[in-house]
């Protein structure tokens, strides 16, 4: 067996990091996937113009020394995407840092020939931060947009600069061209992507108000080439919403385990899944709900 922990939009939480490494440990996971929107977000001055300098705070501060430990103990590997609120990811990998793995748009081979993918873009939001956005594809609707958004500055290692975000985004091309270009084209049945948005119309990306928010783009996609796996996080409600946290898409198990951040209940109970590789739906188990 090879258990895997996978958890998405912790945002900066640091009991939420604790308790991942608690439940790994607990649970003999020895490979961690956390699926994007790891960084905080507005926490101190709650002016954009912070937000990196904070982010590379907490980098510096706790997450770096935080996944040093937790490679010292039976984790063997500990797996990254951005999300759309981490313009200051690649500061985590400035320093090499043995078993921690970049997967923002890259893969990764395990010696037994499973195979992992990260893509971390989602479809534009109603949020300012757009490093990690795009049009899902050249017909797809888009949310209202607020006007300035925010870019990180090419050259700087702190700052961010104002955009109009129509333009931005329509010049930026789209998932839909990404994942044509990413895909390797091999076996689907050893290939676990981990994409921060999930696909539109499922159990995973429902908001208040049941409309479905995610990424049609990451629906075909998967629909086409049917990984083993498909993790996801971006829309923390949807599993508390639809009554579950799984869905299929054909043979393929997409998972987004949401999330409950502090604002939202206290210091709740980090939401996770821990699932054999090699039998992801026997073995998966939430790490705070029950499949319905």
């Amino acid at each position: 067996m090879m258990k895997i922990l996978f958890t998405s939009d912790l945002h900066g939480e640091i009991p939420l990091y604790h308790q991942a490494l608690e439940i790994a440990s607990g649970s003999s996971a020895t490979i961690l996937i956390l699926g994007g929107d790891l960084l905080p977000a507005l926490k101190k001055s709650r002016r954009y113009e912070d937000m990196i300098q904070e982010q590379q705070s907490f980098i510096a501060g706790f997450l770096l020394p935080f996944f040093k430990r937790c490679l010292k103990t039976d984790l063997r590997k500990i797996l990254l995407i951005p999300g759309n609120w981490d313009p200051a990811y690649p500061e985590i990998f400035v320093e090499p840092v043995e078993g921690l793995i970049d997967l923002d748009r890259k893969n990764f081979q395990l010696e037994n020939g499973y195979e992992f993918i990260g893509y971390p873009l989602v479809p534009p939001t109603p949020f300012r931060p757009k490093d990690y956005e795009k049009m899902d594809d050249l017909e797809a609707p888009w949310p209202p947009q607020k006007n300035p958004s925010y870019v990180r500055s090419p050259g700087s290692s702190s700052m961010i600069k104002p955009i109009d975000p129509h333009d931005y985004l329509r010049r930026s091309g789209t998932i839909a061209e990404d994942l044509e270009k990413i895909y390797p084209g091999k076996d689907g049945r050893k290939t676990i992507w981990v994409m921060h948005s999930p696909p539109r119309g499922t159990n995973l990306d429902v908001i208040h108000g049941g409309q479905s928010v995610g990424s049609r783009s990451i629906r075909r996609f998967i629909e086409t080439f049917q990984p083993l796996v498909a993790l996801h996080g971006h829309i923390h409600e949807a599993p508390r919403l639809s009554g579950n946290y799984a869905d299929w898409i054909g043979n393929t198990l997409c998972i987004n385990p949401g999330q409950l951040l502090s604002e939202d209940d206290g210091f709740p109970r980090l939401q996770g899944v821990i699932f054999d590789l090699h039998n992801p739906e026997k073995n998966l188990t939430h790490t705070g709900l029950k499949r319905t």
